[in-house]
């Protein structure tokens, strides 16, 4: 081979390897692309920077794999020029080699890495170009590498390496409270994880709608009741008995019924599933909960109808504690324009004073002292948000409900009579 063939080979080389040495560094800092990738907006290559972001990984073992190949094919060559062609002319072996290593690191590692770490998204982007056509060829090859590692790892170094100990929960729970101190964690990052955590302690009672807040239907129903119930029903599922609401015979999913242009309902009545009260939130998910579409009955001791559960009921426990509504830091919040909004557990006698509006009085009802109490009981079911009450001096709006609860009420003042004004 001609040397300057030989060195333009080089060359080459070294280039490719630059653009890998460049690409394996930006890969690093995929996941702190977040303004890059707003940019970037839609189409094939803004798809392909997220599939990166969101699994670093894989982009990382092919680049790895070219890497290992180019320095091996670099050395080879490199070894050949410096002992054959330039020894033939007389270069010293040492020196040429020397220089030939330096200008290899400096140019095919170092400048790419420093260029790639002040702009990873462009380096990504003309690496896209050159890995993404390679894919059906080197991700065969790496998963050929990880099985046969695996493979020597499980038949050679398992024996004689100490296992890991898992980390604890007092770990876990101090590693997080550093990342908070560091400014790595916010505080509502924070207690979301802690409310993970104590996901393990909980049972399907304590996420679950009570029995007196299910949706009930009896089978023995006429036809004109059961259309009515299920056109009705605030809840998505409607639980049917047959002759006590403990011997519950099906569940109708109000929302599907629709959508199948409400035919005769028991064609489309699913079979019941029962837990134990007692049963783990976590075990529920993993058996029983593993779709949106089929709510899981709760069983007391006696085998009676005590609840139902649902992944959103299970999701609503863990963020509403961690991520409350906005403002929730206090219980009346002036809207503005006569509008007001209220937790649910506002008391009525602290409306009447902050408000002067005495909702007691409007509804002559006795032994309710909350806001949320007082629609729930007016309405008689477990409301949807946007469900309305009308009072002499005020309007209701159910705004939110968490766990079967109403979280948020929206009270409107009506304008008082003119002979009530003119006494003020």
């Amino acid at each position: 081979m001609p040397l300057f063939v030989a060195f333009l080979l080089y060359f080459a080389l070294l280039m490719l390897l630059a653009v890998i040495s460049a690409a394996e560094t930006a890969i690093h800092s995929a996941r702190d692309l977040e303004a890059q990738l707003l940019a970037a907006g839609e189409g094939a290559v803004a798809e392909r920077l997220r599939a990166i972001t969101a699994n670093p990984f894989a982009q990382l073992h092919r680049t790895l794999l070219l890497s290992a190949a180019l320095n091996l094919a670099l050395a080879a060559l490199g070894l050949w020029i410096v002992t054959t062609p330039l020894r033939a002319l007389g270069w010293n072996a040492w020196l040429t080699s020397s220089i030939l290593f330096l200008a290899t690191v400096l140019l095919g590692d170092m400048a790419p890495k420093f260029f790639a770490a002040r702009n990873p998204s462009v380096v990504l982007l003309g690496s896209l170009r050159l890995l993404h056509p390679l894919r059906n060829v080197l991700d065969p090859l790496a998963s050929l590498v990880d099985r046969t590692t695996d493979m020597l790892l499980q038949k050679f170094v398992t024996r004689h390496v100490k296992v890991r100990m898992p980390v604890t929960r007092d770990e876990f729970e101090t590693l997080v409270e550093m990342r908070q101190e560091q400014g790595l964690l916010d505080s509502d990052e924070s207690a979301m994880i802690h409310e993970a955590l104590d996901i393990e302690a909980l049972t399907v009672r304590d996420c679950m709608i009570p029995r007196v807040d299910l949706a009930l239907m009896s089978s023995d129903d006429t036809p004109q009741k059961t259309t009515a119930i299920l056109e009705k029903s605030a809840s998505r599922f409607v639980i049917v008995y047959g002759e006590t609401p403990d011997s519950v015979e099906g569940v109708m999913d109000t929302g599907a019924w629709k959508l199948a242009n409400r035919p005769e309902w028991r064609t489309l009545m699913r079979a019941p599933s029962f837990v134990p009260e007692t049963m783990p939130v976590l075990e529920a998910l993993e058996h029983h909960l593993q779709s949106d579409e089929q709510p899981v009955l709760i069983a007391d001791e006696y085998g009676g109808l005590e609840g139902m559960i649902t992944r959103r009921e299970i999701a609503d426990w863990l963020l509403y504690e961690a991520a409350p509504w906005h403002g929730e830091t206090s219980e009346i919040r002036d809207l503005g324009g006569g509008r007001f909004l209220l937790d649910g557990g506002t008391r009525l006698d602290h409306i009447k004073e902050e408000l002067d509006v005495d909702l007691n009085l409007d509804l002559d009802v006795g032994g309710i002292d909350t806001i949320g109490g007082l629609v729930f009981n007016q309405l008689g079911h477990v409301p949807k948000p946007g469900e309305r009450i009308s009072l002499d001096s005020a309007d209701l709006k159910v705004r939110r409900i968490v766990r079967a609860r109403i979280q948020e009420v929206e009270l409107r003042l009506k304008p008082k009579p003119a002979a009530d004004a003119a006494t003020v």
